[in-house]
């Protein structure tokens, strides 16, 4: 059989005969190692099967001796020799023990090396899947990530595009705010220069009525005086009839005297009736006065008269105006107190006053007519049937019922209940101060579908002023109108 180095390993039996070699193959123990693909086979022998005898050569019975590769020598073999056999072949077996060992921790460290490299590799690979899937979540993350930069930066660039187009607004919004700062500039320089002028020719009507004033009480005493000398000179008639002569002579020259007299009564007559009091154009209508203009009106708890631009020809004649636009001469950017006892002029642009309107409307019930006019020429007008201003306690409240006219099937002025505002008095259902953002004076609800009192623009510049003179259903919130026109009557008219 062969070892584990390729060498052959041979056993050889003393001096005993087949039987005692037999027997002693019987008792032999085999140990063998299979490695691989290779079988190792080695035998040991047993010590206590050694026997020698006395004066004789010693037996190897059933003793197993592992022997060198070459024969031994013929002959008889003496224990020395033996021993010396037995030691070579434990140091053979030892040796090749060694071999073994060695040869098998070799070939652990190969399995382990192999097993430990088939782990690295199993590692390898599995950390390689790992990393593969980590790469492939990246590049999902990666690609949504740049879905999202890609939104985000169209969102920007659209941001960035309204915040450029807001501010390029508010820039034309600045330069239209300048121009119209400028024009306010422009029309506060006119009418203060205007209102100096009103206030020349107020002091020259006053100064006018005053010396009418004066003439009338001469005139009534003259008449008064030759009243008397009328009542004389018919008891000097009456005293003189019989004497016909003299009673024609003086009949004639008193017959002049009277004629005379007479055509001083008839125009002292004339200047009482001009001063004939009326609560209204509608009574002056009625008296015979059927010529639009400025009348003198006597309103109760006032005792000094009112002048008003009575309108006597629109659908009937007979009504008081009491706010009137044409041609943006004046200022209507008023305080409340201005608003409440009036300002202008009635025979151009004008507020009557608040409590003016609130003491006609508190003597008797009227109606609103409101007269408008676009900058193509058209007109239309808005009719209320009932119309009365509180006091103001009331903050001049609105009072409205049955709405008729051709300027839409809605009414754009203020609900009923609705309070006055102007820029010093806020009394409107808005957050805001409607007074301030749309300017002038005016029923404002939340700012509301009207202002007839607002900034006055001119043609060409009229379009998209949301402070302007509006009637939403009109010409829409953000039209300026050219000309507008308040006025009452009485119900009963």
């Amino acid at each position: 059989m062969k070892d584990g180095f390729g060498g052959d390993m041979k056993t050889q039996s003393g001096g005993g005969g087949g039987s005692q070699r037999r027997g002693g193959e019987r008792r032999r123990k085999l140990h063998r190692v299979q490695h691989g693909q290779c079988s190792y086979t080695f035998i040991l022998p047993e010590v206590e099967g050694c026997q020698v005898t006395s004066g004789g050569p010693v037996q190897y019975g059933s003793t197993n001796v592992v022997q060198r590769d070459a024969p031994p020598a013929a002959g008889e073999v003496t224990s020395t020799q033996k021993l010396h056999h037995l030691e070579t072949a434990m140091e053979n077996n030892t040796l090749w023990l060694q071999k073994l060992e060695n040869y098998i921790q070799e070939s652990i460290k190969t399995g382990m090396v192999q097993i430990q490299a088939h782990a690295v590799q199993n590692h390898t690979t599995t950390m390689l899947e790992i990393g593969a899937n980590l790469l492939t979540q990246t590049a999902e993350q990666t690609r949504k990530l740049n879905i999202v930069e890609a939104k985000v930066m169209n969102q920007t660039s659209r941001i960035e595009i309204q915040l450029l187009e807001n501010s390029l607004s508010t820039n034309k919004l600045e330069k239209e705010l300048l121009m119209q700062t400028s024009e306010i500039s422009k029309l506060r320089d006119k009418n203060s220069h205007l209102e100096s002028k009103v206030q020349v020719l107020e002091s020259r009507q006053q100064t006018e009525l005053e010396g009418i004033k004066e003439e009338k009480e001469k005139l009534q005493d003259l008449v008064g005086k030759q009243m008397a000398a009328i009542a004389a000179l018919e008891r000097q008639l009456r005293a003189a009839s019989n004497n016909n002569s003299v009673l024609q002579r003086q009949q004639q020259q008193l017959m002049k005297s009277i004629h005379t007299l007479v055509s001083l009564v008839s125009s002292g007559k004339g200047v009482v009736i001009k001063e004939q009091k009326f609560r209204d154009c509608a009574e002056a209508f009625k008296a015979g006065h059927n010529g639009s203009g400025v009348y003198h009106i006597y309103i109760s708890n006032m005792t000094d008269p009112i002048k008003v631009f009575c309108d006597m020809e629109t659908s009937g004649g007979g009504w008081t105006v009491f706010q009137r636009r044409i041609n943006g001469s004046l200022d209507f950017q008023k305080s409340w107190k201005e608003y409440k006892l009036g300002f202008g002029d009635p025979r151009g642009e004008h507020w009557l006053g608040n409590e003016i309107v609130h003491q006609m409307t508190s003597q008797n019930q009227y109606s609103l007519r409101v007269e408008l006019r676009d900058w193509e020429g058209h007109t239309a007008y808005s009719q209320y049937d009932k119309f009365q201003l509180a006091g103001e306690r009331q903050h001049y409240r609105l009072s409205l019922m049955g709405y008729s006219g051709t300027t839409g099937q809605q009414s754009s002025l203020a609900p009923h209940g609705t309070s006055f505002s102007t820029r010093d008095s806020d009394n409107d259902n808005c957050l805001c101060k409607c007074a301030l953002m749309l300017t002038g004076g005016w029923w404002f609800d939340a700012c509301g579908l009207s202002n007839l009192n607002g900034m006055y623009y001119t043609l060409g510049h009229n379009i998209r002023k949301l402070n302007g003179i509006k009637w939403h259903h009109f010409r829409g919130p953000s039209y300026s109108l050219s000309s507008t026109t308040m006025m009452i009557r009485p119900v009963d008219f």
